[in-house]
């Protein structure tokens, strides 16, 4: 039940046990202490009756009228306070209190009130009573006035203190409505930071988390504009190469195609130059299929599913040693063979591709080196090359769209992409990509 109260609900009732309990202790102990100062009255009074009785019995036997003298002295004997003073076998009505305390309260602070007989000497004897009904009506009155004022001091420090918390607690709403706005996706919102110092912290610390989720949000809104960009500039490029190079193909095989038609319906047909143009268009109709491949090959390499990492990488570098003859490119493979997750395996295959292409095409060097390891739970590949190096500040992040989309792309796999000089001279590009245990099998 206590933890659906609020935490104001909590501290209040709590204060409110703690004050009524130092109540009730302190009551408890007037109580307690009440028995005492009662039995200290009752046994004072009853000693100077008794003694006032003895001194005046001694003097009976000279009196000229002894009984006389008797009912003086209990007379004044009957005077005292706290103490009943009677003969042997009547009764006095004690003196009743205006403001008698309750009887529950008499048998507590008074359980046994022993009755004390002095003979007269003359057949007769004197009962001494404790009667101190009036000192407890005094202590009672004392302990009821006590707890109204303890129970009115104790109501207004609850009110005080409840209403300390109240204030204190009151930034606790704004804090918990600054979360929910945080939820609805207002990561623009701010929370007062005030308060106690624990409250100025916890607000602090949403608006740095505000602040935190802002910044995502326009990195995440740059990636968006930036991946469109980049689909855009693929989107060109592909639409450059149908129409530069697939088009024209095209326009020569439709012609081929019609001059042979011609040739065919004509008379006289030479089989030779019939032949010869046959040939010219399988020619016309393989470097098509060329072009084919290396823009399928730029969408979705077909060589690292149907060869695996390591045989693809093999295949793009021997493509570039074709095209590149005076360069020479080293491979060590060793963490490209076996399961890779395919994820993983196709951004490894496009950061060397990207590598390769930046160093072949910009770098000047005579040779490349990649390197792929496998090393605690992770794919490291490695690009170096001995050429020019980097102009000053330029970084994987700040290098052009193909190194700037891999760098994205490795930060969205969990890993990291580096790109530097190399201390031996060129460029050194580092890739660390993270591998989850039984990946997908080998394409």
């Amino acid at each position: 039940m206590l933890r659906r109260l609020s935490l104001r609900l909590r501290l209040s009732l709590l204060l409110g046990v703690v004050l009524a309990l130092g109540l009730a202790l302190g009551v408890g102990l007037l109580v307690l202490h009440a028995g005492a100062r009662v039995r200290a009255e009752a046994d004072g009074a009853t000693r100077l009756a008794r003694e006032l009785i003895e001194a005046t019995l001694t003097r009976l036997d000279g009196a000229p009228d002894p009984q006389a003298e008797i009912a003086r002295l209990l007379a004044d004997a009957r005077r005292l306070r706290h103490v009943r003073v009677t003969l042997a076998g009547e009764e006095t009505p004690a003196r009743e209190d205006v403001d008698r305390a309750p009887q529950w309260f008499t048998r507590l602070v008074l359980p046994n009130a022993a009755v004390t007989r002095i003979e007269t000497g003359r057949g007769a004897a004197i009962m001494i009573a404790p009667n101190p009904a009036d000192e407890i009506a005094e202590i009672w009155q004392e302990i009821v006035w006590l707890a109204i004022g303890g129970a009115g001091i104790a109501v207004a420090a609850f009110a005080l203190v409840s209403l300390a918390v109240s204030r204190t607690l009151r930034p606790v709403a704004t804090l918990a409505e600054g979360l929910k706005r945080l939820e609805r996706g207002e990561h623009s919102m701010r929370v007062p930071a005030d308060g106690s110092p624990e409250f100025v912290i916890i607000a602090e610390r949403i608006n740095a988390l505000a602040a935190t989720l802002q910044r995502l949000d326009e990195e995440n809104r740059k990636l968006v504009r930036r991946m469109i960009h980049v689909q855009d500039e693929e989107r060109k490029d592909i639409a450059r190469d149908l129409h530069d190079e697939i088009g024209p193909f095209l326009f020569t095989v439709r012609a081929g195609v019609g001059a042979l038609a011609r040739r065919l319906t004509a008379s006289g047909a030479d089989p030779t130059r019939l032949a010869a143009d046959c040939a010219r268009i399988d020619a016309q109709i393989a470097a098509l299929q060329q072009v084919n491949r290396r823009i399928l090959g730029r969408l979705r390499p077909a060589a690292l599913e149907e060869m695996g990492l390591a045989d693809a990488l093999e295949a793009l570098a021997q493509g570039w040693r074709e095209t590149n003859p005076k360069v020479a490119i080293a491979l060590s493979l060793d963490g490209a063979s076996g399961d890779i997750e395919e994820a993983t395996a196709l951004t490894a295959y496009r950061i060397v591709q990207e590598a390769l292409a930046n160093a072949l095409r910009h770098s000047g060097a005579n040779l490349v080196e990649v390197a792929v390891k496998r090393s605690k739970g992770a794919l490291h590949i490695v690009v170096r090359d001995n050429g020019a190096g980097l102009q000053a500040t330029r970084s994987a992040s700040s290098s052009g769209l193909g190194l700037r989309g891999m760098s994205e792309r490795v930060g969205a796999l969990g890993g990291a992409l580096t790109l530097a000089n190399d201390a031996k001279g060129g460029a050194r590009l580092t890739a660390s990509l993270p591998m989850r245990e039984g990946g997908a099998a080998r394409h």
